[in-house]
């Protein structure tokens, strides 16, 4: 029987068991690193976001925000083996997605593709790059009445605007010249690893 896949970022209360996967800008709390949720409280800078104090196996105390972080939830025996599962191993290995991508906005226009269904979610990755009139145009017929279709095209450009800009970071990162051709290649080379992220997680 095959494991049942785990949420990320899911809600947390006090006292729950998280693995960080990912803390935007701190090194001290690596990816991997288990702790114990101390309190939750509402980010003040953010509508919906969520400020979650931890007390970090490693002596640290830095909170997760909801925002920019991401986590899991683990028990006693998931702790003993989430590094080795698929999932957390993608995150270590690929740091640059969430260094230099926004992978929240770019996980929930995922999930309006998805709930949409115009393709099997192992064909999207070009609807990541490809902006609204692509999308429109080769698979916007009869979808007048479909509120998640709707969605998926109102979010496509800031989608294609954000795999851009990610991209453009990426190879600053690198001290990497600009040119079209690289920026093509590795626009479709971060979308699979985007899209094979998140298929993991669904």
């Amino acid at each position: 029987m095959s494991k049942r896949k785990r949420e990320l970022n899911p809600k947390v209360v006090k006292g729950d068991k998280i693995m960080c996967l990912y803390m935007d800008g701190e090194s001290s709390v690596p990816m991997g690193t288990n702790g114990v949720v101390s309190r939750v409280i509402r980010d003040p800078f953010e509508a919906d976001g969520e400020i979650i104090e931890v007390k970090w196996d490693n002596g640290s105390n830095l909170s997760l925000i909801s925002v920019t972080d991401s986590w899991v939830k683990v028990d006693e025996e998931q702790i003993k083996e989430s590094l080795n599962e698929q999932p957390h191993k993608y995150f270590m290995e690929n740091p640059e997605i969430f260094e230099n991508f926004d992978y929240k906005f770019l996980r929930e226009f995922l999930n309006k593709l998805r709930k949409a269904g115009p393709v099997n979610m192992s064909q999207s990755q070009p609807f990541l790059y490809s902006g609204r009139k692509w999308i429109d145009r080769y698979y916007g017929e009869n979808q007048e009445d479909n509120e998640d279709f709707q969605e998926v095209l109102d979010m496509a450009d800031e989608a294609k605007d954000k795999m851009i800009q990610g991209v453009l970071s990426y190879m600053d990162s690198q001290d990497m010249d600009v040119d079209l051709d690289k920026v093509n290649r590795l626009m479709g080379k971060f979308a699979t690893k985007i899209l094979q992220l998140y298929i993991s997680f669904f």
